[in-house]
């Protein structure tokens, strides 16, 4: 019997199978199984949404600097990318919105950003939380966008292989239920396919990096008590028999016995913030911070945690630019917030309006903050 030579080709003792047709059948199974996931989840009433990455708001980022004073630039979290209508901003304040708000993330990163860049002169409004100031720094989503943006080569055209691979990769992934909302395939299989009743799409990212809340496709109020859990940081065990007023009754036992924060932190914090506004003003832009709405338990978390008189009353007599909570304005104050803490998609148009009278933005006076504004209802 021969043996093969150690300096044979290893060609001999390879399997001789049709790779082709091996791989071109494996294709095709991955495919009806992508396929079945899809016409699934729009069976269950699922869409394509926007996948809203790094790519995206960096592109954001940039338009924020080369639009100059034409740009309206949101800086935020998830209240000032629910809350408003970018179009209808852009009509009535003739200026072109930039979103460059981060879904539970820190405002302060892409400030800094901004007050770092000199090209940035514009008008930006700014969500302000105050538990941003007074909590740990953390080195969140926006910390991480905003390094890398920071990271780029100036004058950097050509895009390299990663950014190709981003574009493509988001281009694909816009076009499939299995991503929306920014699920993973995985995790669309195991909580909106197999499950009998799956957890409703309520949530649908735009192009221009703005989302739509719709709270009738949500199961009220457990969603809503769900996120009071959430802020309040606390679970309650739910015995049989117990109804939502119980469990009403509870949550706000615990929420009244919330001790105030300790606004040391806070107050050290408000300088670093006023000065990043200061050199946007500087070279002629704008900077306007707004206390979002909230409602129910949610706002009565924060008036606990954060009373007004030794948080947000602070900020606002230390800031040189208008600053505006939205219980002191007639027109902003009447909101509710479905989940205590974002407005339904229904409601922009009316808030965006009341927004923009609220800072003195329209046409005529373009991009120019009325500067009454900063005294609206300080205390």
């Amino acid at each position: 019997m021969s043996v093969p030579s150690s300096t044979s080709s290893s060609d001999q003792r390879l399997p001789r199978l049709a790779w082709p047709r091996v791989l071109g059948g494996a294709l095709l199974i991955f495919a009806a199984f992508v396929g079945s996931m899809e016409l699934r989840l729009a069976a269950r009433g699922f869409r394509p949404t926007v996948i809203d990455s790094a790519a995206l708001w960096l592109k954001e980022r940039q338009r924020a600097s080369d639009l100059g004073a034409r740009a309206l630039i949101l800086v935020g979290a998830s209240r000032i990318q629910l809350d408003i209508d970018l179009d209808l901003l852009r009509r009535r304040t003739g200026l072109e919105p930039v979103q460059l708000a981060v879904d539970g993330s820190s405002f302060v990163p892409v400030l800094r950003s901004l007050a770092d860049d000199p090209a940035v002169h514009g008008t930006v409004i700014v969500s302000f939380a105050d538990h941003i100031l007074a909590g740990p720094p953390s080195k969140d989503t926006a910390a991480r966008f905003a390094a890398e943006y920071k990271s780029r080569r100036p004058g950097q055209e050509i895009p390299d292989f990663a950014t190709i691979e981003a574009y493509l990769t988001d281009l694909l992934h816009h076009q499939l239920r299995s991503y929306a909302d920014g699920a993973r395939p995985i995790t669309s299989l195991l909580l909106r396919i197999l499950p009998p009743r799956a957890t409703p799409q309520y949530l649908v990212t735009l192009p221009d990096r703005s989302r739509l809340a719709d709270y009738r496709r949500v199961p009220m109020p457990r969603f809503y008590y769900a996120r009071v859990e959430r802020n309040l940081g606390q679970t309650v065990r739910i015995v049989p028999g117990m109804s939502w007023d119980d469990l009403d009754a509870v949550l706000r036992a615990r929420i009244e016995a919330l001790k105030p924060a300790d606004n040391a932190t806070y107050l050290r914090r408000i300088q670093a913030v006023v000065a990043m506004a200061s050199a946007i003003e500087a070279r002629g832009g704008h900077v306007v911070f707004v206390a979002m709405p909230r409602s129910g338990l949610v706002k009565l978390i924060d008036d606990q945690r954060f009373p007004r008189r030794m948080f947000w009353d602070r900020f606002a007599a230390s800031s040189l630019v208008p600053a505006v909570h939205f219980e002191d304005v007639p027109g902003l104050r009447d909101f509710v917030c479905p989940d205590g803490s974002h407005l339904d998609y229904r409601e922009r148009d009316r808030f965006t309006r009341a927004l923009v009278a609220a800072f003195g933005l329209d046409k005529t006076n373009a991009g120019a903050i009325d500067v009454a504004a900063a005294t609206l209802q300080r205390r």
